[in-house]
């Protein structure tokens, strides 16, 4: 066993997109069992990580094993009975996953890839937010103006609006699962995200009822508010990995 690894994010992003995301988990938990990548996955082998898992059928596992196996995760050796359990670098080059980012998982957050995945997307988008505002200097959105200081200024620690209809158009993720994806990483304090909302009129708000977008309005001491984009913080470090040759 081993105690943590480093996952490439785009390996999660994939597995959202794609829908194999309890695949990853299986496959998350062999690269923690066994590192020196390969096992049988006999009977005993099975029944621990289908009890680990929550798993009900082993038609359920067999399923998953064939999704690895279908994916180039796995690779099985008839002549020895072994599963060989793939590099994460082997997989990025298969993949042809790029980005060095990598994100710490263990035993204590394996299963939890809704709120990794929306740890990950966010706090990309953050990344790239700031990294956008010191190329241009300043960037000017929904009314406020960020800038980038020239001297003293730790953009991992600013906040940055990121949208979930933004999340929709880079990563093609639903806008429901978007924001659930950002409430589960909230939840597990990987964000700190914060609501904002924008003061409307009477004859604005009046208009958003009357054409029935209603969704995001607020009425609070007499006054009217429109909810904006939420911005977010990271509350933790990606790691890298090797660049690919």
């Amino acid at each position: 066993m081993i105690n943590k690894l480093s996952v490439p994010i785009q390996l999660f992003i994939k597995a959202q997109q794609e829908g194999f995301k309890k695949e990853l988990c299986f496959f998350l938990l062999l690269k923690l069992l066994y590192p020196y990548g390969k096992t049988k996955l006999n009977h005993g082998e099975l029944a621990f990580i289908e009890l680990e898992l929550q798993i009900k059928s082993r038609k359920t596992t067999k399923k998953y094993i064939s999704k690895l196996l279908e994916l180039e995760f796995l690779v099985y050796n008839p002549k020895t009975q072994y599963y060989i359990i793939k590099g994460f670098d082997k997989i990025r080059t298969i993949h042809h996953l790029e980005n060095r980012l990598a994100f710490p998982i263990g035993y204590y957050n394996y299963k939890n890839l809704d709120a990794v995945t929306g740890a990950i997307i966010y706090g990309y988008l953050h990344k790239d937010f700031w990294r956008k505002v010191k190329q241009k200097k300043s960037v000017h959105l929904k009314g406020i103006t960020y800038n980038f200081p020239k001297v003293n200024f730790n953009f991992k620690k600013q906040p940055a609006p990121v949208s979930v209809y933004g999340v929709k158009q880079i990563f093609d993720i639903p806008i429901a699962t978007a924001s659930r994806l950002k409430n589960a990483a909230k939840k597990e304090k990987y964000l700190k995200v914060k609501q904002n909302f924008d003061k409307i009129t009477l004859n604005e708000a009046v208009t958003l009822k009357y054409i029935g977008k209603k969704e995001g309005l607020r009425f609070k001491n007499g006054k009217y508010y429109l909810q904006s984009i939420d911005t977010v913080c990271p509350l933790f470090y990606f790691v890298k990995r090797k660049s690919m040759e």
